[in-house]
């Protein structure tokens, strides 16, 4: 099971998305500072998160959702609505 997933540094007022095979310890690694791309803005907060069975598929709705801007975050986020 791989996991897509949007978290949020409310330090930073900015937004990552990822995916992962286990999201508690990817988590945990944002957090810890193990990520440059994300060692400013400890602590994450998980605001969306996508399960697939599939490493591929959460690739894809990944770079789908890179290619975004926040305002489509954000209206996912608020949605809760899986995205297909």
């Amino acid at each position: 099971m791989h996991t897509v997933y949007i978290i949020y540094s409310p330090s930073t007022d900015k937004y990552f998305i990822g995916q992962s095979k286990d999201l508690k310890i990817t988590l945990w690694q944002h957090n810890a500072k193990t990520n440059p791309a994300t060692a400013d803005g400890k602590p994450w907060e998980i605001k969306f998160t996508q399960p697939f069975a599939t490493r591929n598929e959460a690739l894809s709705l990944e770079m789908r959702l890179k290619k975004k801007d926040r305002a489509y975050w954000e209206e996912l986020i608020n949605s809760a609505q899986p995205v297909a």
